[in-house]
């Protein structure tokens, strides 16, 4: 699997539904009683990019990302608009291997959890305590990082083999295409 470092387009993930999903076994034994059993530690995040209408261009861009990926074959990065920054308060490093790992940490009350960044957007880090992000893993080496602010991707790929694209109308002389599904994925790992 190739891992693109180009972003799936912006402006076509501005309207995708989706967002985090956990997997969690419930029993319920004959009291009643429940035992749940968490399976998925961290989350993982789906996506539907699925747009009514779009003109040749934006539709020519979704074509040649699907085409470069093989479908589900290879991933790239994904901008989830709902939650694509951490402020200083949030951007803390977890130890992973003896590594600096990145992670946005959301807070309840005294519950925490962290996701872990993987995929943070150059330019855009600033990080307390010193260290060189690498923007391919999310991992931080050198200084001694103590916070981090910035944005950052999902590492993402196509969760179909076939793109189907509806001629809607034309526009001005060009086609409206849409498309009901066009599924996305996190890979985690």
């Amino acid at each position: 699997m190739t891992i693109l470092t180009e972003r799936f387009p912006p402006n076509i993930s501005q309207g995708a539904r989706g967002g985090p999903g956990f997997r969690t076994d419930v029993v319920v034994v004959s009291s009643g009683d429940e035992l749940r059993n968490v399976t998925w530690a961290q989350a993982r995040r789906r996506y539907d990019v699925a747009h009514a209408a779009r003109l040749p261009a934006d539709a020519a861009l979704v074509t040649s990302f699907f085409h470069v990926c093989l479908g589900r074959a290879h991933s790239f990065r994904f901008k989830d608009w709902t939650d694509f920054s951490a402020t200083i308060s949030e951007g803390k490093f977890v130890s992973v291997a003896g590594a600096n790992q990145m992670v946005k940490r959301y807070t309840v009350g005294s519950y925490t959890y962290d996701r872990y960044v993987t995929k943070p957007v150059s330019g855009t880090i600033s990080i307390t305590g010193g260290g060189t992000p690498d923007y391919t893993t999310g991992i931080v080496t050198g200084g001694s990082p103590t916070a981090w602010s910035g944005q950052f991707d999902v590492h993402c790929r196509f969760d179909a083999d076939e793109l189907t694209y509806t001629t809607i109308s034309r526009s001005q002389g060009q086609l409206v295409i849409g498309w009901d599904s066009i599924p996305i994925v996190e890979v985690r790992g």
